[in-house]
């Protein structure tokens, strides 16, 4: 039925674990920079331009040398057509008027092949003094031969100059044309993902944050940006959605603490030469559930009640509550430990979903008889007895399903009732099971040996500096919910005084 442990209260120095030490950690995060992939939006319109620009200037070289070797052959066969016109006409008016052959004129000589020459003079009077001036060609093919005179018009005709100048608008306005037909295809490109992701962003801020952001064929930089926008409203989404958990938490954590304020055991007066004590250490967030409770009934017999539920939040607090009201009714009726848990089984069983239970771990004293009836159902954590006779710590687990599991007969066949001697300076200490797994700053689990180094300090002491101990082993609040609860004699005080 239990297990010793050979160790005096009063003759055992605290233990080491309660010792808190300050530790270090380091918390470094890294991330490397995201780099875009492919060109950049900048790169690829540059590159874009320089390679229109170079074939619009190729087309355009090509169209121009084509216009003007035209236009140059155009104008050379009309100059000559105009110096034979110009030449002809000269000859006749000159024929017509009795000019015999035009003398040698004066004027720039241009060397020749096989000792020929040509002469080349300007403001000529072919016709005579009145008439007009003429450039003059004179073919000075030797001495003998006879001199040959060509008469062109003094001022050239500005046909080919402008078919030239035509030439180079047509081709500079194509270049210009192309340009702009370019950038406003670019510009378009770049707009509509643009445009694209305004949508989004406006149909996001109305809280469409199921919308993504589409921007298919874009830009690097607009991809990247885009990516980033999504990465945003994905962050947001998950950030509202923790911001709710959080804030459903805090409101459980509340209610459950304003509950736990408002489930406060009773003020009991134990029988004389016993003293009774309870402690609900609360944990950080809502706990877990667990809680104490003390009451007497009509007859003056003092109980103790340490409880557990199968769940946490704000089902744990209501079950808690529930399995808490049930005992409390039974013991209050008079029913002894095994009954009373029979009763809340049942009712329990009755009420709760499937998979729900609670344990709990009930002592009742009798003063007249100086015994104690145990009762544990499903409670993971033994009852640690001090023996003062013996001088040793003993464990005692009864036999017992949680309670809600089973609708009466497999539990009541399960629970056992065990009796315990309370002699003179004995003790019996109740306790969750959670404070076998409570974890210090280092990663220590308190355990076995620590819960009974706890037991040693609320029976030397009282729960209070225990609940120092406990606090200064685990440096803050513990994460679970810790309830206590200690029965003892208090002549084993009297007589060590």
């Amino acid at each position: 039925m239990g297990t010793s442990w050979h160790d005096s209260p009063s003759s055992v120095p605290p233990p080491n674990i309660f010792r808190v030490t300050e530790y270090e950690y380091d918390s470094e995060e890294t991330s490397a920079p995201r780099r875009q992939q492919g060109l950049s939006l900048a790169a690829r319109f540059t590159l874009s331009l320089g390679l229109l620009t170079l074939a619009g200037a190729i087309v355009a070289g090509f169209l121009f040398l084509q216009g003007a070797e035209k236009i140059s052959r155009e104008a050379a066969s009309d100059a000559r057509m105009e110096l034979a016109k110009t030449t002809s006409s000269v000859l006749a008016q000159r024929h017509a008027l009795g000019f015999g052959p035009f003398p040698k004129a004066n004027g720039q000589i241009h060397s020749a092949e096989n000792g020929a020459s040509v002469g080349f003079a300007t403001g000529a009077k072919p016709l005579g003094e009145g008439s007009g001036l003429f450039k003059i060609y004179q073919l000075l093919p030797g001495e003998d031969l006879p001199v040959v005179s060509l008469f062109a018009p003094l001022e050239e005709t500005a046909d080919a100059a402008d078919r030239m100048l035509v030439l180079v608008i047509l081709i500079l306005g194509g270049l210009v044309l192309a340009t702009v037909i370019f950038g406003a295809y670019t510009a378009r490109r770049v707009s509509e993902p643009l445009r694209s992701m305004i949508d989004d962003v406006l149909a996001i801020s109305r809280g469409r944050f199921d919308r993504r952001i589409h921007v298919e064929g874009a830009a690097s930089e607009v991809t990247f940006l885009a990516r980033a926008m999504d990465r945003m409203v994905h962050d947001l989404v998950e950030g509202q959605e923790t911001q709710r958990k959080l804030n459903k938490r805090q409101r459980e954590a509340e209610s459950m603490r304003e509950l736990r304020r408002n489930l406060q055991p009773m003020t009991v007066i134990p029988p004389e030469g016993f003293g009774a004590e309870t402690l609900l250490v609360e944990a950080r967030g809502a706990g877990s559930g667990d809680f104490v409770d003390a009451m007497t009934d009509d007859v003056g017999a003092c109980t103790l009640v340490v409880g557990s539920t199968g769940t946490r939040g704000m089902p744990g607090a209501l079950l808690m509550a529930m399995t808490r009201a049930y005992l409390r009714s039974a013991v209050l009726q008079g029913f002894s430990p095994g009954p009373a848990c029979v009763s809340t089984n049942e009712s329990l069983h009755r009420d709760l979903a499937e998979g729900l239970y609670a344990s709990a771990i009930v002592a009742k004293l009798d003063p007249l008889r100086k015994t104690v009836d145990l009762v544990s159902s499903g409670h993971k954590a033994p009852a640690i007895r001090w023996d003062e006779e013996q001088g040793q710590f003993r464990k005692i687990q009864p036999n017992g399903i949680a309670l809600g599991f089973d609708e009466g007969p497999v539990y009541q066949r399960s629970l056992e009732t065990v009796n315990i001697p309370m002699n003179a300076g004995d003790a019996l200490f109740l306790f969750s099971p959670g404070v076998f797994e409570c974890t210090n700053v280092k990663g220590t689990k308190l355990g076995e040996k620590g819960v009974v180094q706890l037991a040693k300090f609320a029976i030397e002491h009282d729960l209070k500096t225990m609940e120092k101990q406990l606090m200064k082993f685990l440096g803050g609040p513990p994460s679970t919910d810790l309830a206590f609860a200690i029965l003892r004699d208090v002549q084993r005080g009297e007589d060590h005084e």
